[in-house]
């Protein structure tokens, strides 16, 4: 079975990038305020008592999660379920049980495991904010275009919508 663990760091590192990239158009007013913004991304991406921080903070958000009470969220998914004539997975679960229990005995190590690879996923999220950078005016014409296409939609379900020739692409 093909490995997962590039695929999500890949991802992972994109959405990063992405929410550090997105105030970037308001920000930025030519191209030299954007270049000089995306620098001072990267050197903060790249900055280690920033990446200390930001994994000492993902680690604390994850031992938070780790010890939210799993069962009555459980327990309240199993009685939905009835309604559809599911059968109850989730009885047996006691009522502290918390994330944590139920992830297993190395849950509690992942807390650590994230504020100790923080730094590199960080360095890795300053490399990509350059390359997103270049990309940033195809990536703004993308959303320009998206944004178009969903008045036109909003338009033709509302039944406002005139001209069939306005769905197709403008080559």
């Amino acid at each position: 079975m093909p490995q997962l663990r590039p695929a999500v760091k890949l991802v992972s590192l994109t959405a990063l990038a992405a929410a550090l990239l997105a105030p970037l158009p308001a920000l930025a007013k030519d191209r030299s305020d954007r270049e000089q913004t995306m620098g001072d991304i990267q050197d903060k991406l790249g900055d280690p008592r920033t990446q200390a921080a930001i994994g000492d903070a993902l680690a604390g958000m994850m031992a938070a999660m780790l010890d939210v009470k799993a069962a009555p969220f459980l327990k309240a998914m199993d009685r939905v379920g009835q309604t559809t004539g599911e059968r109850p997975r989730h009885r047996d679960i006691p009522d502290d049980a918390t994330l944590g229990d139920l992830a297993g005995p190395g849950a509690r190590d992942m807390p650590r495991e994230v504020a100790r690879k923080a730094p590199a996923m960080m360095g890795a999220a300053g490399a990509m904010v350059g390359v997103m950078g270049e990309m940033l005016p195809q990536l703004e014409e993308a959303g320009k275009r998206m944004g178009d296409q969903m008045r036109k939609s909003i338009d033709k379900a509302q039944g406002t919508y005139r001209d069939d020739s306005d769905l197709r692409d403008e080559d």
